[in-house]
């Protein structure tokens, strides 16, 4: 469902807590609410600092490949086996993998009432989707949860059904 130009949507500002814990006065969380109809509803929440973080992580690849490339050029030269330079090249390859699987560029939902619910999240490798039908759903809730003595919200999406001797909560906004 394109966004319709007709619809003017509300927009919050809010900062994610590791931003928070930093003590930044910038926010770096947009949500915007779009509302097509009386059931029809478009929820986006958007990192505002993805292109920067992108570009560290790329940053941060391009030194790994020039260091790695120089150890090859170096191991070619001199055939020793140098198992501790690998081992650092894997403790440092692993920590960007995972930031790079982690860095969300939006997330949104779109749901309408008689059709369902479709779940989108865009990452930097890719796209995720993921659609659950109108009589799928039980119920959406807003959890309050304590965790390292702060609350959390998470929005969670209930089944019913086949969907859920599967999968009976679909997290929304990890």
């Amino acid at each position: 469902m394109a966004i319709n130009q007709d619809v003017i949507p509300l927009s919050y500002k809010f900062h994610s807590l590791p931003n928070l814990y930093k003590g930044s006065t910038e926010t770096n969380i947009n949500l915007e609410i779009y509302e097509y109809g009386p059931d029809a509803l478009e929820v986006k929440l958007i990192n505002t600092n993805y292109k920067m973080q992108w570009k560290a992580l790329k940053k941060q690849f391009l030194y790994l490949i020039l260091c790695f490339s120089a150890y090859l050029t170096n191991f070619l030269l001199k055939p020793n086996q140098l198992t501790y330079i690998d081992a650092i090249f894997i403790i440092w390859l692993v920590p960007l993998l995972w930031r790079l699987n982690r860095l969300v560029e939006y997330e949104k939902f779109i749901f309408c009432y008689d059709f369902g619910l479709h779940l989108q999240i865009q990452k930097c490798m890719g796209q995720k989707n993921r659609f659950v039908a109108a009589c799928n759903i039980h119920d959406i809730v807003i959890n309050e949860v304590l965790e390292d003595l702060d609350f959390r919200y998470l929005l969670i999406l209930r089944t019913k059904g086949r969907l859920f001797l599967n999968k009976p909560i679909i997290p929304i906004f990890t």
